[in-house]
């Protein structure tokens, strides 16, 4: 007779269901995914700053690439393992984008099995385990760190915080101290990575509670050592944003918190209309906007609600509270230059463990009540939210397809300013143009100015060139870029003197731009000035040695 009975985890050994849960992920985040990472180039945000322009990552595989790693912001995080993890890639790809996404995938995929790990150890169930970190796999909100190749700091930093976490309950489970000085060593390890994860002793002691429902000052002694790991990262990390923090208004900051969460909280339940940048009126941070006091009210009542259910839904109270306390460190970002940004979709890839946890109750309850039902609301949940992570990475793409997209939700100068950048390497002129004046017409920048100067250079207008050119300059004197061109035109002008003064400060700002060494390589050798020449020659043949102006630079500077 047929035994037509269900198959059940109950059927499996442990490594046999170890082994389906990790092929499950992997085929669900490569389906997602997959597509993205074969297709998707480096986008002119960030990208440029830390992978294709950054000298450790041009010269890796070297051991001063690794100091330098340690050496540096990025450059106003302090990340050296995320650095070094782009090394890595460059090792074995060199700049093909494909290896970075790739990168970025396996990280994410890994750290979507250690939040089910997490959640079957503090909840017994690997039914709900397994849904809520398919949930977190696929939410289009983790999206932008997994698409873009920069947003590697936050799934590195992300996968050190998991692991140590997992580490910390193992402790708790089995009193075994190697679990313990596992959990510590990953936790700094993650500091490395990026110090968003500094939070994570107030984690571990929410943990406590959520197991035991109540703190003593032994289980406070025992994160003694975490603290104290904190102190020198984070007072490193200070350092690089001390103009950040010194752009910062506190009372905007504490204006803008429950808005923040409300807005994280909608794009959770709701994701749609993501967007790379979601700029945020100054006049509008203030009392006198309804918006903000029911954003607050909405938030105290909620965090009330939950501490006084704390008892009975604690997975949803310590959830919380988890999600707050890891969004701390992002409440300082709201300033980036003169612009304020309400939130960044990247900011909630590690507090989103406690919104899974938040969702173990309401998914036990309705497991309880209808579980065939659950299941199937589930899987729907998880293919829609697949779908539209897998449309949303393609909007990373590329520069152009990325910022195009976030003009649906807000103009601001910053995504203009990239497409006209972008139009204008694909020989699409007027449009760039157009792209470019619409970028200064929303806010004067340098970066615009400089760009309008090369569209106007390619159409021969060099007077108007000259012009751009030095508007770039007055608005940011510090353009590596232009001080470039202005340098030529000067050069062209036949003022020698002034032209290598600018190319000179082009490269002392820029010491490892192929374009500034380049451009200052030829006036030495057009000079006669061998020596100067030689060294930015050699300078340029250590970080390009496939570089096609050095040649014939050294063939001239040979025949004299």
């Amino acid at each position: 007779m047929t035994n037509n009975r269900l198959l059940t985890t109950d059927d499996l050994s442990s490594k046999q269901i170890v082994a389906t849960v990790i092929g499950l992920f992997v085929t669900i985040g490569l389906l997602v995914y997959g597509y993205s990472v074969l297709t998707n180039e480096f986008v002119d945000f960030d990208d440029t700053l830390l992978i294709i322009d950054n000298i450790s990552v041009l010269q890796a595989g070297r051991f001063s690439s690794v100091l330098w790693a340690f050496g540096h912001y990025d450059p106003e995080l302090y990340i050296p393992l995320t650095f070094l993890s782009f090394q890595f890639d460059a090792v074995i790809a060199g700049l093909n984008p494909i290896m970075f996404h790739l990168d970025n995938l396996v990280q994410h995929i890994v750290n979507a099995l250690l939040i089910t790990w997490i959640l079957k150890m503090l909840f017994k169930r690997l039914d709900i385990a397994v849904i809520l970190g398919l949930f977190f796999l696929v939410h289009p909100l983790n999206t932008e760190a997994v698409a873009w190749a920069s947003g590697r700091k936050d799934l590195f930093s992300s996968l050190f915080f998991f692991a140590s976490i997992a580490m910390y309950v193992q402790f708790r489970e089995s009193s075994n101290k190697k679990f313990h000085w596992a959990s510590l060593s990953l936790f700094i390890l993650g500091l490395f990575a990026k110090i968003s994860i500094a939070p994570l002793p107030v984690v571990l002691l929410l943990i406590d509670w959520l197991s035991e429902r109540s703190l003593n000052l032994k289980s406070i002694w025992q994160k003694k050592a975490y603290f104290i790991a904190t102190i020198p990262l984070g007072l490193i990390a200070l350092l690089g944003k001390d103009e950040v923090l010194a752009r910062s208004s506190t009372e905007t900051v504490f204006l803008l918190i429950p808005e923040t969460i409300l807005f994280y909280t909608q794009k959770i339940l709701l994701p749609i209309h993501l967007s790379i940048l979601y700029p945020y009126v100054h006049a509008d941070v203030t009392l006198a906007n309804p918006k903000l006091v029911t954003s607050i009210a909405v938030v105290i009542i909620a965090t009330a609600l939950l501490w006084m259910k704390r008892n009975k839904v604690p997975a949803a109270a310590v959830g919380f509270a988890i999600a707050i306390t890891m969004l701390v460190p992002s409440f300082f970002q709201y300033f980036r230059g003169s612009e304020i940004y309400l939130a960044t979709d990247r900011y909630m890839y590690g507090p989103f463990l406690g919104v899974v946890m938040m969702l173990v109750p309401v998914l036990i309850w309705c497991m309880k009540k209808r579980q065939k039902v659950t299941l199937v609301v589930c899987g729907i949940i998880i293919i829609i939210c697949g779908a539209l992570s897998f449309q949303r990475a393609s909007v990373w793409q590329n520069t152009y397809t990325l910022f195009m997209d976030s003009t649906k939700t807000a103009d601001t100068f910053g995504a203009y300013e990239k497409i006209g950048v972008w139009l204008l390497r694909n020989g699409r002129n007027q449009e760039a143009v157009e792209a470019l004046k619409k970028s200064i017409e929303i806010s004067p920048n340098s970066a615009a100015y400089f760009r309008l100067g090369i569209a106007a250079m390619e159409a021969g207008n060099r007077e108007d060139a000259i012009l751009f050119t030095e508007e770039s300059l007055r608005l940011s004197p510090e353009n590596s870029q232009s001080l470039t061109n202005m340098s030529k035109f000067y050069w062209d002008d036949g003022d020698i003197v002034k032209a290598i003064e600018y190319a000179e400060h082009a490269v002392e700002l820029h010491p490892w731009s192929e374009m500034a060494l380049g451009n200052l390589a030829s006036m030495y050798t057009l000079t006669g000035d061998k020596e100067k020449a030689l060294i930015i020659i050699n300078q340029m043949l250590d970080v390009y040695p496939n570089n096609k102006r050095t040649g014939p630079l050294l063939r001239k500077l040979e025949e004299e």
